[in-house]
């Protein structure tokens, strides 16, 4: 059984009854033997069923010797009721606490927010061989987003880029799309020139044609289009 909080034993009740055989004044141990181990301040104390109030009929103040005020008789029986003090160090209260440890999770973790100790410090999803998913919308709001995966699939034949609060054709100048190599291949955006510029060759199968819409126009760079070999 799955047991929070200190060593078992704690929070508990133990029950020590002593049976005089001399007259004396002082308890310490049970008819077993045993000896009276208690919490001072969680101790209750009976003689022949009657509750002594503690600190004027008896003194408990070392956690394990009982002194009472008077001797008692020869048969006369002492109960004993010492409580444990329970504390559960590895409990975190509802306002907030520290795990030093892994948390096991069955069932839904609801509302709130997710983030470091600190609030700032890096977040990690560690060590899940499966998949993680995310069922309904997700939202990244922070400046970088890296993916280390080798396939990326998304079913949105449209993907929008630089989508910015106010997206005008100054905030898409430099935008498009970078293929790390050697050196990088790139097709970009230039307002200046209301065209989308590629910094490689544009090689197309035999079978494929290139087609023309609107007026072809010819720059001071660019003199000739040449189609074949």
């Amino acid at each position: 059984m799955a047991y929070i909080g200190q060593e078992p034993g704690l929070g508990e009740a133990e029950r020590f009854v002593f049976t005089a055989t001399a007259v004396t004044n002082t308890v310490t141990a049970d008819d077993n033997g045993v000896l009276i181990n208690y919490t001072v301040g969680q101790v209750s104390v009976y003689l022949n069923g009657v509750k002594q109030v503690v600190g004027d009929d008896v003194v408990a103040s070392n956690g394990s010797t009982l002194v009472f005020d008077s001797n008692y008789a020869i048969g006369d029986v002492i109960e004993v009721i010492a409580l444990s003090t329970f504390s559960p160090a590895d409990t975190v209260p509802a306002s907030g606490g520290t795990f030093s440890g892994n948390v096991t999770h069955s069932a839904d973790l609801r509302s709130g927010n997710l983030k470091a100790a600190d609030g700032t410090a890096a977040l990690t999803i560690a060590n899940s061989t499966g998949k993680v998913t995310v069922a309904g919308d997700l939202q990244v709001s922070g400046t970088t987003v890296t993916i280390d995966s080798e396939t990326l699939t998304v079913d949105d034949k449209n993907i929008e880029m630089g989508s910015v609060a106010s997206p005008t054709d100054l905030t898409a100048d430099g935008g498009g799309i970078t293929l790390k190599g050697t050196t990088d291949k790139t097709i970009l955006w230039e307002n200046d020139t209301d065209s989308w510029n590629f910094n490689q060759n544009i090689e197309t199968s035999t079978t494929t044609k290139v087609k023309q819409k609107g007026a072809f126009m010819q720059s001071s760079t660019h003199q000739a289009l040449f189609l074949g070999s």
